[in-house]
């Protein structure tokens, strides 16, 4: 299973599943703000569980934060 080491020495699982309020954690964001992108279609890849359970994988989380990554405020 692929893991990423960070400054800790410690290795993270980059296919754990984590809940709504942890990936927001994680982005830097409000749950609230994260269930908006989850709606509108624009937030990161996320597992639906249940109807009423969804979670999102580390992996997902670290792959939307590259794809949004930005050199200038004038890039969309």
């Amino acid at each position: 299973m692929p893991t990423v080491n960070f400054e800790q020495n410690t290795a993270i699982d980059l296919y754990k599943q984590i809940s709504t309020a942890e990936a927001a954690k994680f982005l830097g964001v409000t749950p609230r703000k994260l269930e908006q992108m989850r709606q509108h279609g624009n937030g990161p890849i996320y597992v639906k569980v249940s109807p009423k359970c969804v979670r999102y994988r580390i992996k997902e989380l670290v792959d939307f934060q590259d794809a949004n990554l930005k050199k200038h405020t004038l890039e969309a």
